[in-house]
């Protein structure tokens, strides 16, 4: 037991030396290349959430004149789609990264190759779904600091009960890791957590453009929308998560199923000139938001399917956002599908885990726009919720307008 500990100290040492003898070299030969930067995505590809925040925050770069973009991928037998700024990947063996040492001293011999190394926070860095992933992408940071990339998190959350671990960690990198919360609640957390400096911003996903009019797709939803509309309906997306069973293990996938057919058919009945459109926004997993969305219609009554749609997939985050600015209201489980409705000044409302939805509207001025997940299961509740918010879905269409330059402005803030 002793001799390994011993050998995990020396191991720790060399691999500290070889990464400050690649800082040094990197000092000395900086001016003979381009700026280049390095992404670390917080999951596998299928989470369209992830999607915009790497595509947006890469296409900030591309306008910076950065040509050299790299992404570093968890896995070696998957590939980012719809990513089209990539010029290279970098493959870690293991899941969330790597196992050996034999793959820590590779990885900082890739990352000293780029001057810029961002860390896509999202929502993994409170050890909430894996405090031994979380402790691996700090470790990922900090092993890029090092090597002399600047290195950043870039706007996560932080929700109210972090794991001991997650905090000492993050309060340990390096000063020179630049640190943003993508909230003002999240904000506020880590600030008193970790009583160091943490840079307040908006999630990355603001920076995302719409797909152009050129994707068949988005068009194909985008005109079905605005037949609906035509005919005189309203119509209203609906996108429901799978995750939120964690925090409810007394209920099970069709419970959830049941849950939102028949909030959906309370609300067409008191309602009739509405008409949904099923959003899904993750594509992992068994039950994800495509098989999730697909059994929610089929349990719908056969009059409202005249009424009813589902987004194809796959799809890219971008059609998603070009798709949701004709919607008049969206209903979601999904924040990143929340974001893109913001961005186009488009009414949503939410299920909340994680508190991210509460420091999200937060940076819209706007209370009431969640209903949390033991409550929507009560026998009518999410139907009221849904109805609630369609009676003042206008004010806060204004209210988003009124903020939304603002925001966008804090999500520039992350580069």
């Amino acid at each position: 037991m002793q001799k390994s500990i011993i050998k995990e100290q020396i191991l720790s040492q060399l691999l500290n030396t070889y990464a400050n003898t690649l800082r040094v070299l990197k000092q000395n030969t900086a001016g003979n290349k381009s700026a280049s930067a390095l992404f670390l995505p917080p999951d596998d590809p299928g989470s369209l959430g992830d999607e915009a925040m790497l595509a947006a925050g890469m296409k900030r770069l591309a306008e910076q004149g950065i040509k050299r973009i790299g992404i570093v991928n968890l896995k070696s037998n998957v590939r980012w789609e719809n990513l089209d700024l990539v010029t290279e990947t970098i493959n870690l063996r293991g899941h969330f990264a790597y196992h050996s040492w034999k793959d820590r001293f590779r990885f900082v011999q890739m990352v000293s190759r780029y001057d810029r190394f961002y860390c896509i926070g999202a929502d993994v860095m409170d050890g909430f779904y894996s405090d031994s992933r979380t402790l691996r992408f700090i470790e990922l940071v900090a092993l890029a600091a090092k090597t002399g990339a600047s290195a950043t998190i870039l706007g996560f959350s932080f929700n109210e009960q972090p794991t001991p671990n997650s905090v000492q960690a993050l309060a340990n990198l390096p000063a020179s890791v630049r640190l943003c919360s993508r909230d003002p609640v999240s904000h506020q957390r880590l600030t008193h957590h970790l009583q160091r400096r943490v840079d307040l911003v908006a999630d990355v996903a603001f920076l995302l453009e719409p797909a152009q009019e050129d994707s068949e797709l988005a068009t194909g939803v985008s005109k079905w929308v605005r037949q609906q509309q035509e005919l005189g309906r309203m119509v209203v997306g609906v996108n429901a998560n799978s995750l939120h069973l964690k925090s409810l293990p007394q209920f099970g996938f069709d419970d959830l199923i049941r849950l939102y057919a028949d909030a959906l058919v309370e609300l067409f009945s008191s309602h009739p000139t509405i008409s949904f459109l099923m959003i899904p926004h993750d594509f992992r997993g068994k039950e994800s938001d495509v098989s999730l969305a697909s059994a929610i219609l089929e349990r719908l009554p056969i009059p409202m399917n005249s009424y009813c749609m589902k987004v194809p997939t796959p799809c890219s985050a971008a059609e998603i956002k070009f798709m949701c600015a004709d919607l008049n209201l969206v209903f979601t489980g999904r924040m990143h599908l929340a974001i893109a409705c913001l961005g186009q000044g488009v009414p949503v409302a939410g299920v909340t885990y994680q508190g991210k939805f509460e420091g999200l509207f937060n940076h819209f001025a706007l209370q009431g726009m969640t209903i949390a997940p033991e409550k929507a299961f009560q026998p009518g509740a999410l139907a009221d919720f849904l109805a609630g918010i369609i009676a003042k879905r206008e004010d806060i269409r204004q209210q988003i307008q009124v903020k939304l330059a603002k925001v966008q402005a804090l999500s520039s803030l992350n580069f």
